[in-house]
């Protein structure tokens, strides 16, 4: 994948609002190392709770698998008693070419994700491992996160303010014109005008994007 600078997360979860759409997933996902912009598409994997026949198995054999440009995503973590993911899963996927991580439960070895630069979501930190009570149920297929379905044709993106789930990155377009007029209102601020004044940047370009739906 090409590097592109992406437009901020806030830019893109406030024009999918004047859309009518959703796709953020901080809340209830949260920064455990945060990142520059970045892109991936989603490689999902999804837990359960009870051992089941392989256990946690299939997750580290996810990791042998080519993982270039795409962002894991964990889905149903929270069934385990601990962190389903450390920094040996960290490493692993690095080395097979990982952009990023999220995690629907608890990670651990959070100082080994910020030396070692995978960004990382998730939704708690945790001390002990998965214990032996949560299985892989699925490698691949559609995921929940709260309200936000994520399958492998999804896009993530990920940045230090937060964490979209886009099915199309159509939305980019708008996100980079309504990013640039929120820094045009806090230019104007530095330069002295009022609130109400500077304002007017935000104002046209929200008008703008609602007559173009």
């Amino acid at each position: 994948m090409i590097d592109t600078v992406v437009p901020p997360t806030t830019a893109i979860a406030d024009v999918l609002q004047l859309r009518g759409q959703t796709g953020w997933l901080s809340p209830p996902l949260r920064p455990i190392h945060r990142s520059p912009g970045l892109f991936g598409k989603a490689r999902t994997v999804r837990l359960a709770p009870g051992p089941g026949e392989y256990g946690l198995a299939p997750l580290r054999t996810l990791m042998d698998d080519c993982l270039a440009d795409q962002v894991i995503v964990v889905a149903g973590a929270q069934a385990a008693a601990g962190a389903v993911w450390d920094e040996i899963l960290t490493r692993a996927a690095l080395a097979r070419g990982a952009r990023g991580l999220l995690v629907e439960g608890g990670v651990r070895d959070v100082n080994a994700h910020r030396d070692l630069g995978l960004p990382v979501w998730a939704l708690y930190e945790a001390t002990a491992g998965p214990g032996f009570d949560v299985h892989v149920a699925a490698l691949g297929g559609p995921v929940k996160i709260g309200d936000v379905t994520v399958d492998e044709s999804t896009t993530i993106v990920m940045d230090g303010a937060g964490v979209i789930a886009l099915p199309s990155t159509d939305v980019f377009a708008d996100s980079y014109m309504y990013a640039d007029a929120e820094e045009n209102v806090v230019a104007a601020l530095r330069e002295g005008a009022t609130l109400a004044e500077a304002d007017r940047y935000k104002e046209d370009m929200v008008a703008k994007l609602r007559r173009a739906l």
